[in-house]
């Protein structure tokens, strides 16, 4: 079995016992998926590198305990938010989100070089995100973290729990409110930016 398809907890196990490598193979299935959480939670580039940085310090100065059916990717998220939340009450300031339209996790960078019908759509796309962003700032803190965690990071029900440390019936609640307002707040801002 190759390191890849080693499972996190085992990684965990290998780090503490000195193998670098499972520490580099956990750094590379988590660092992009973290900073995109902690950009879109922050909306701040520099703040969502201090927030994936210090992650892995805490797994690295061994803070990780691992608790009965927890999970690494939920500590990670959990840490990370709460250093986001940290960062934002520190700076007593509102914060936006970014995120992009796709469905992928990865850094997506737009750039129009081109008035033809690709470089339209592009365009279009970059406005969607926009008015979409605008309407997910409207969200309450803890729904949207919990919108943001099922939709763009497909955490389940019960690893939203875990991160935003509540029972599942709010973590159900939490997500069906932000659904419910973004399905009223969008058209008419889809409206007003045509």
């Amino acid at each position: 079995m190759s390191i890849e398809e080693i499972d996190d907890q085992e990684l965990i196990r290998r780090f503490y016992q000195a193998d670098e490598d499972a520490l580099k193979m956990i750094f590379k299935r988590y660092k992009d998926s973290l900073f995109n959480f902690s950009l879109r939670y922050t909306g701040n580039r520099a703040d969502a590198e201090d927030a994936v940085s210090h992650t892995f310090m805490m797994l690295c100065e061994k803070r990780y305990v691992v608790k009965e059916g927890a999970s690494f990717k939920t500590w990670a998220y959990t840490v990370a938010r709460n250093l986001c939340l940290t960062k934002l009450r520190s700076q007593r300031k509102l914060y936006s989100l970014w995120f992009t339209k796709n469905d992928s996790e990865e850094k997506q960078s737009i750039e129009i070089a081109d008035h033809g019908p690709i470089a339209r759509d592009l365009l279009h796309d970059k406005e969607l995100s926009q008015i979409i962003q605008k309407a997910i700032n409207k969200l309450p803190s803890e729904q949207r973290q919990a919108l943001l965690l099922k939709e763009y990071h497909g955490f389940s029900y019960q690893e939203i729990v875990q991160v935003l440390d509540c029972s599942l019936e709010k973590v159900k609640v939490l997500i069906f409110r932000a659904r419910a307002f973004l399905k009223e707040v969008l058209p008419p801002l889809l409206k007003e930016g045509r």
